[in-house]
């Protein structure tokens, strides 16, 4: 008997591993800029990260079916959208029929580690453009939406300050180029609202988007409201309520940013993605679905 209920159990692992879980989080902002208004500003965004060029059925359209539910203002891609580990033919058939998908939905994207273990991310980040994206690998922008503006930046990933050699082999981050990125790519955020609060628009808030959620404590002191991080993969082993993640790359075991939505010391908010990726690696995902993440911006005036 034990041992039918170790085999039906480890099935059920298995075969929970393509399925899609839409995690929900809201955030609450006081805007002081909305005094009048009578109503919330709510803007929905949705992060798709480590999609590592997966299959999601025909046409991604197990994904696809997620993401149109969801019903976003906008999407943001957080790293490791395609995967040179995975077999040739779907490193950019599946990465196309997604982006077939949501075209006409506003996203964003900036690069993971995965993206350049074959060279520069720019290589196939063309896509991206091809089909109506905005690369913020290293950028900032302003993003207007009918409720308000939203700064958005991202920042590439650690990786891109390695030689390819360093890739292969150390892999060990250059903390100093990588956070001088950041601070570069902060203040130019700073400069945006700036402008929006000088047109006299209505000011959100700014966004960070970076592959590593590791790097929190360094984000925390940058000029971002809401950070959006992957790379984790949900630890790929989940013991809920026990342990959130087994294993994270950049974190080692029990990693502290597994999944999830945390509330930094100085109040910014991170998000971590659990990611999408049943494929690669090729360890199962274990009470560790795959995560599309959704989060509602509330934006409310002063009291």
């Amino acid at each position: 008997m034990k041992k039918f209920f170790f085999i039906v159990t480890f099935i059920l692992f298995l075969s929970a591993c393509n399925s899609i879980k839409t995690v929900s989080y809201d955030i609450d902002f006081e805007n002081q800029e909305m005094q009048k208004e009578k109503e919330a500003v709510l803007v929905t965004i949705l992060q798709i990260s480590d999609f590592h060029s997966n299959d999601f059925g025909e046409g991604e359209e197990k994904l696809l079916k997620k993401i149109q539910e969801a019903d976003p203002d906008l999407i943001l891609f957080t790293g490791d959208f395609f995967d040179f580990e995975i077999s040739d033919e779907k490193i950019l058939k599946n990465v196309k029929s997604l982006l077939e998908g949501i075209k006409e939905i506003p996203f964003f994207y900036v690069s993971g580690n995965h993206e350049f273990y074959r060279g520069h991310s720019d290589d196939y980040a063309f896509l991206i453009e091809d089909y109506g994206g905005q690369i913020l690998n290293d950028k900032s922008l302003i993003f207007n939406l009918s409720k308000g503006s939203l700064v958005l930046a991202g920042v590439a990933d650690p990786f891109f300050d390695l030689s390819p050699l360093e890739r292969r082999t150390s892999g060990i981050d250059n903390q100093a180029a990588y956070k001088a990125r950041l601070e570069k790519v902060s203040s130019e955020s700073l400069a945006l609202k700036e402008k929006v609060l000088k047109d006299k628009k209505t000011y959100l808030c700014s966004i960070l988007l970076a592959h590593r959620p590791e790097y929190a404590d360094f984000y925390d002191t940058l000029n971002f409201d809401l950070i959006f991080c992957g790379h984790a993969h949900g630890g790929q082993w989940r013991f809920p309520p026990l342990v959130n993640g087994l294993y994270a790359p950049g974190q080692g075991l029990f990693p502290k940013y597994a999944g999830g939505k945390y509330t930094l010391a100085k109040g910014h908010v991170e998000i971590v993605s659990r990611g999408l990726s049943y494929q690669n690696p090729r360890i199962p995902r274990i009470f560790n679905p795959p995560e599309l993440v959704k989060v509602r911006l509330i934006f409310t005036g002063s009291r």
